[in-house]
């Protein structure tokens, strides 16, 4: 399977488990901060993630690098636009729970940070 298919895949799964369960936003200061900042309630993200494309996923999906969480969880990251603002989404999903998590919203920044 091609990195293209596997993300392809990986979104269609996403967008079913956000469906179904809504997203599980990990509340982390920086995540909430950018979403306040900006005016980014949690349904406008489901729907960002909702309207998510392949051509959005710069990285991944791969396993959690976490080795708490590699067993279970798939990650990607994304790059979508909100009020003309692009801006970076970590995104995990767990197959057997049919859950999706967002683990990160922030700026963009061409250079990765840690999270």
């Amino acid at each position: 399977m091609t990195r293209t298919q596997f993300a392809a895949l990986f979104l269609a799964q996403l967008k079913r488990f956000v469906t179904e369960s809504s997203i599980i936003l990990v509340r982390r200061r920086a995540s909430l901060k950018f979403m306040a900042d900006r005016g980014m309630t949690p349904t406008m993200l489901e729907e960002i993630i909702l309207s998510l494309e392949v051509e959005d996923c710069f990285d991944g999906p791969e396993r959690d690098r976490d080795p708490r969480f590699a067993d279970n969880w798939n990650v990607a990251e994304f790059s979508p636009s909100f009020k003309g603002e692009k801006f970076y989404l970590k995104l995990s999903i767990r197959v057997d729970k049919r859950q999706a998590k967002c683990l990160s919203v922030h700026a963009f920044s061409e250079r990765r940070e840690d999270d």
